[in-house]
């Protein structure tokens, strides 16, 4: 009201003009901005406000630009009467909302509005405040329980803290409750149970790493692992099941259903692989034909059965395994995959071989998990094995491809390839890593390798390889690379061959005519093996570059083997090779029918992958890497769970990181991920490379002398690089295989030698399913774990286990001169090898070179050629060797002086040079070193036809130290003016890349002769002078020749007699009957053992002596005569009728040889007996033996020198009618053997009883599922 009287006033004191305006928001008083007219406002509405009408709601204003003058009829100017667009844009702001405009622009009501605005906003900012305040402490709270959790985190070991953590933040927990949580674990009172794939994944690790000991630590430490029950469900999904008896079809596909199905076996697969159980496992595959049942039932029948049988040899307990598995070819998941397992004795026949193959083919056919999934088998990988080698020669060489299969495209035109594979096109393959090995052990041997008509074995490496410079043996000596303590170290072997190609590149310039000749024999070889070598070492390599390599070793090694048989190596071995060569061709042809894109990886062929499982399996083992056969099963399912985890997590494998290839031992552990080459099928053209790979074989031949035309010879019938000489495949050759350890017969008995090829190829795999579902339709039968031993009292059970443990001893079976333990083999506790000490190839270092004969050096013997005719013969040396040692010792030189004395424990190898005469033009008679070395047919060879392994033996002559004459350094003579003086085609082509040859005069030759004539004349050096037939290569010998005068100038030794060939008829000095070298010692074995029986001969000339009969002349070994002793497991004797012969071949009696009368060397002292004579040397110096000597030993020995009646039946010392008087004889009162009393008494000594019937014992184990 008193702002209306003010505005009034002001009207009244300015009395102009003014203009009256409606003002329609209500009330004016409120809705008005007075604000707008004061000073200090910013705004400008353009007109000032006179007086308002509250009650008529009109303002009166007068313009700012008022000019004082009135319109007609108004009462303002006409700036006044235009107010009102100003008027509405005050209006306009007067309905505006406050927001955050300034206040001299708002109405009372806006103010109003305004000021209830800010005061809610504080009352908001309060309880903002407020809540903040509250927030605060809750986050207080918070942060101390978080601490605490935290504390408790980091002062203490918490039990599965991740799980536990994972729990929390599933089910919500707050830090209270995760603490409280975790306080529990830690006292043992909680358990986080909601364990991960990863860690059920790395407790199956630990387990099968480490054990059930590693497993339960890491469960008990803050890791808090999973329990082995926890994962016992998923480690049982890869037990597979083992063959007890014969090889059962059932048992295969059980194997390949549990490997190769996609989704894991369940409980009810497992139930019905164990089926009706309770089977003695771990007897050898003979078990099922020896033994009436294998089942243990409810009494100790079936045991005492299966230890008699034991006892008596007819079955053996395993100690090997038969392991069968399929693999991938592909660079990952490419691990062994057993199939079968069964416990071996190893004596079973190569048809048996066969058909188990035939049964897994047709397993793979039938299985829903196998051809169908995973496409059929396309090659048959193998050590090596003689027995398994003849059924994948069966079974992979009867099908040719031709025009028309799918793989004859990629394989056509290649000459000389095999085309003959197995009925679905299946080849067999042969690991190379052992074919390398066994290329070692060849050089290794005394017979070496022949090449160029040189004999190189490790004595005439050792010489060379000490040439190389520049290269580091301090981690590996030369003795230790030629003879390894561990024969199986595959690194040391490419390490020898990589450094006999490093031969190629000597300086020749300097050598004598020998040294040049032996020089380009070792560069043929290492050509050769380097070709061989470099596609599975060098992981650069392309294919195709890896397939040349391979064709031309091929070809390389098919036309030494042309021109030395098995002189350059065992036909075994030559096999082999070229089946690895065959092998790779048809993997690619393979891959590209398949498909062109995919690798193929040459490092895989063989079995490798199957020696991989076997070692991951010995490791899992720790400190007892040997394993029964149940134990073998446990192993093979914890390393392919091992794999499968790896697979899934490939980061936690440990993978070799840097390899350096420059390293040898890195190449044994090349995998597929390591080669970058392109291995991809369609980046290689096979005949393309087949092609290149023959011209580079061919050009290196011609290089050294030797132009061969392999078309020419391809084109010839059933002529190919497995067969170069047509015919039979040398791979299955019955000759002996040098670069084996031992000799296998093929013709050893089995249940399947029945079996013809015919029959093994036809066999039905679905015939045989059904006869063993058929064989299995009953029901089984319940059983139990024990065996009451007393029907009476049901307290005397014991477990089954325990009765097997007791009564069978598992060391009967196993042979003690060599251990399975790798451990052992690595420390040489067991298998010998030569000592490290080279001392005594050195003790001669210091004397003058002029009094010692050294390796590489010439020396004069007698030979006798044609069986009787003694000659001179000048020897190139190659070996010397001592006896002083045991084993012997190969020396670089021995003493002159020594070497002829009576005693002399030398021997010496070497060739013979073949000489040529050539008079000069003083009409002086010469004779020069042609460059070949004389060959000689076998003394018992009645036709020259010989074969090449005896004409290889016969090209490295060896001899006794007295019939050895060293020589000085003959002169030497240009070659090129030596050719000028003979005449044309005298010397080989050869001799054209050598500067210079020995030469000799025809005087030299003569005090040669003069001298060992002197020693030939002595009876006992007479024996020892080697006896030859004909002479097969190198050319003429002996060295004569008739010169123009008419004059025959010879070298040969008439007056000298030559011995018996040692391999000839003798007269028998019991009996005079001629009897073969070879069998003297059954034949003498035979009067030996009547003599002592009792039994007389008739018509006999003389009588076996009473006191230790010699085994070759029947006469007393007493008093040093005929003194015995074993060598380098040979008979050796002074007997004048001795003859060496393997004594461990000889100690098993045969129909052909039924006498095992050999050297035996005492246990209980030094002395070495002949076995018939055991006996008596036993009653005469160990009286009391057997009740002195221990028991396991007494056994052993006992085992050692018995007879079996078999063989006294064959040597007749048993009769039909001895027999038939003990049969008709009245039986005594039965009483046990004298091994079933000794296991009786250890079963009764080892059995326990207590309340409950339990009892318990040491022994072999029994498959019980």
């Amino acid at each position: 009201m008193a702002r209306n009287v003010a505005l009034y006033l002001v009207s009244l004191l300015n009395p102009k003009n003014w203009v009256d305006f409606s003002w329609d928001l209500e009330p004016i008083v409120e809705s008005y901005p007075f604000a707008v007219h004061g000073s200090s406002s910013r705004a400008n509405p353009g007109y000032n406000l006179l007086s308002v009408d509250v009650a008529a709601s009109i303002i009166r204003v007068r313009s700012k630009r008022c000019t004082g003058s009135r319109v007609a009829q108004s009462t303002g100017c006409p700036s006044c009467a235009g107010l009102g667009p100003s008027i509405a844009v005050v209006r306009g702001w007067a309905q505006e909302s406050p927001g955050k405009k300034p206040s001299n622009r708002l109405s009372h009501k806006q103010l109003a509005r305004k000021v209830d605005g800010l005061f809610k906003q504080l009352q908001n900012e309060r309880l903002k405040i407020n809540n903040s305040r509250k927030y605060l402490i809750r986050a207080k709270r918070r942060i101390e329980s978080y601490r605490k959790l935290v504390d408790v985190i980091s002062t203490n070991d918490v039990p599965g803290l991740p799980r536990l953590l994972s729990t929390a933040n599933k089910e919500g927990w707050g830090a209270s409750k995760t603490t409280d949580k975790a306080n529990l674990a830690i006292r043992g009172r909680y358990h986080p149970c909601n364990y991960t794939d990863l860690d059920k994944d790395l407790a199956i690790l630990a387990y099968e790493y480490g054990g059930d000991a590693l497993l339960h630590a890491l469960h008990k430490s803050p890791f808090a692992f999973p329990t082995r029950f926890t994962i016992a469900d998923l480690r049982r999904s890869t037990s597979l099941s083992i063959t007890v008896g014969p090889v059962k079809m059932t048992d295969i596909l059980k194997n390949i259903e549990i490997l190769f199905k996609d989704i894991p076996v369940g409980k009810e697969g497992r139930d019905e692989i164990a089926g009706d159980g309770h089977e003695i496992a771990g007897l050898c595959e003979h078990a099922n034909t020896e033994l009436d049942t294998l089942k243990m039932g409810s009494d100790l029948t079936a045991v005492h059965a299966a230890a008699k049988a034991v006892r008596e040899g007819r079955v053996h307990v395993g100690k090997e395994f038969s392991v069968a598995a399929i693999s991938r070819h592909s660079s990952s998941d490419y691990g062994a995959k057993p199939v079968l397992l069964m416990a071996t004795c190893k004596q079973n026949s190569w048809q048996e071989n066969a058909k188990i193959l035939q049964m897994i083919n047709a397993a793979w056919k039938i299985s829903p998990y196998g051809e169908i999934l995973h496409g059929p088998i396309p090659a048959y990988a193998s050590d090596g094995d003689p027995k398994r080698k003849a059924a994948l020669y069966l079974l992979c060489m009867h099908r040719e491809v031709k025009p028309g299969d799918a793989l004859y495209p990629h394989i056509a035109g290649l000459r000389g390839l095999n085309l003959f594979t197995s009925e679905d096109f299946a080849t067999m393959e042969f690991d190379p890593k052992h074919s390398w090995k066994r290329i070692r052990k060849t050089f290794c041997s005394k017979e070496g390798l022949l090449a160029n008509g040189v004999v190189v074995n490790k004595n005439l490496l050792a010489q060379w390889l000490e040439r190389l410079s520049g290269h580091d043996w301090s981690g590996q000596s030369i003795h230790a690379l030629l003879n390894p303590k561990d024969a199986q170290h595959v690194p040391s072997t490419v390490k020898l061959l990589t450094l006999i190609g490093d031969l190629r590149f000597l300086d020749a310039s300097n050598f004598t005519p020998a040294e040049a000749n032996t020089h380009r024999a070792l560069c043929i070889l290492g050509e050769m093996f380097d070709a061989l070598l470099d596609p599975f070492i060098n992981p650069n390599l392309s294919l195709s570059q890896e397939i040349i390599q391979l064709v031309k070793f091929a070809h390389l090694s098919c036309a030494w083997y042309l021109r030395h048989g098995s002189a350059f190596m065992p036909p075994q071995l030559y096999g082999d090779l070229q089946c690895l060569v065959k092998s790779a061709i048809f993997k690619i042809a393979h891959s590209k029918v398949l498909n062109p894109s995919l690798k193929v990886f040459l490092c895989l062929l063989g079995d490798d992958v199957l020696e991989i499982l076997f070692g991951r399996s010995r490791m899992i083992g720790g400190h007892a890497p040997n394993m029964a056969i149940d134990e073998l099963r446990r192993r093979f399912g914890s390393a392919l769970r091992i794999d499968e985890i790896f697979k899934r997590r490939p980061e936690l494998e440990k993978l070799a990181q840097r390899l350096s290839l420059g390293r040898s031992r890195d190449v044994d552990h090349l995998s597929p991920r390591n080669f970058t080459g392109d291995l991809a099928a369609s980046s290689c053209d096979i005949k393309a490379c087949y092609d290149e790979g023959v011209q580079q074989a061919v050009e290196f031949l011609k290089r050294y002398g030797y132009d061969i035309d392999f078309e020419a010879l391809f084109s010839k019938p059933d002529v190919d690089l497995m067969r170069p000489n047509g015919g039979k495949y040398p791979g299955v050759s019955k000759e002996v295989d040098r670069s084996l350890d031992e000799d296998i017969d093929l013709s050893a008995p089995g249940d399947g030698s029945a079996l013809s090829p015919a029959e093994i190829l036809r066999f039905d795999g679905a015939a045989a399913l059904a006869a063993e579902k058929a064989a299995c339709a009953a029901p089984p039968q319940p059983h139990s774990v024990w065996i009451k031993l007393d029907a009476d009292d049901d307290r005397k059970a014991a477990h089954k286990k325990t009765i097997l443990r007791t009564l069978m001893d598992p060391t009967l079976d196993l042979e003690h001169a060599k251990s399975h333990d790798r451990l052992l083999r690595i420390r040489c506790f067991s298998i010998g090898g030569e000592k490290w000490d080279r001392s005594l190839s050195k003790v001669h270092d210091k004397s003058a070179e002029e009094h010692l004969l050294k390796l590489e050096g010439l020396f004069a013997t007698l030979v006798a050629v044609n069986k009787t005719q003694v000659s001179l013969a000048i020897l190139h040396c190659t070996v010397i060797k001592t006896h002083a040692t045991n084993p012997p010792t190969y020396l670089d030189a021995a003493p002159i002086a020594e070497l002829s004395l009576p005693d002399s424990h030398y021997e010496v190898s070497g060739q013979i040079l073949s000489l040529v005469p050539f008079v000069d033009q003083s009409d002086i008679l010469s004779w020069a070193w042609s460059t070949r070395f004389i060959g000689f047919e076998s003394a018992k060879t009645k036709h020259a036809n010989s074969t090449s392994a005896a004409l290889q033996r016969h090209l490295s002559i060896c001899i006794n130290g007295r019939l050895a004459l060293p020589l000085s350094t003959p002169d030497l003579m240009p070659a090129r003016a030596l050719l000028d003086d003979l005449a044309a085609g005298v010397l080989p082509d050869a001799a054209e890349a050598v500067e210079t040859t020995w030469i000799f005069s025809n005087s030299q030759l003569d005090a040669m002769k003069n001298t060992l004539l002197a020693r030939g004349e002595q009876e006992d050096i007479r024996l020892q002078i080697p006896v030859y037939g004909p002479v097969k290569e190198g050319g003429t010998f002996p060295y004569e020749v008739s010169l123009r005068s008419g004059t025959l100038v010879s070298h040969c030794l008439p007056s000298i007699v030559a011995p018996s060939p040692k391999d000839g008829r003798r007269k028998c000095l019991i009996c005079g009957k001629d009897v073969l070298g070879t069998e003297r010692q059954n034949h003498m074995g035979r009067h030996i053992l009547l003599s002592l029986r009792g039994i007389k001969e008739n018509n006999l000339i003389a009588t076996i002596s009473s006191s230790y009969p010699c085994g070759f002349c029947g006469g007393t070994t007493s008093n040093g005569a005929c003194s015995l002793s074993i060598r380098s497991g040979k008979a050796i004797s002074t007997c004048l009728e001795v003859y060496e012969f393997q004594v461990k071949a000889a100690s098993k009696s045969t129909n052909a040889k039924a006498c095992t009368n050999v050297p035996i060397q005492c246990a209980l002292c030094s002395q070495t007996h002949w076995k018939y004579n055991m006996a008596a040397h036993l009653a005469e110096s160990h009286p009391r033996w057997e009740i002195t000597t221990d028991k396991q030993k007494r056994q052993d020995f006992e085992t050692k020198i018995a007879l079996a009646d078999d063989e006294e039946r064959r040597l007749g010392a048993i009769t039909q009618e001895t027999e038939k008087r003990q049969a008709t004889s009245p039986p005594d009162t039965p009483r046990p053997s004298k091994a079933a009393r000794i296991a009786d008494d250890a079963l009764a000594d080892s059995l326990d009883y207590d309340t409950a019937g339990v009892c318990s014992g040491p022994g072999i184990e029994m498959d019980v599922d």
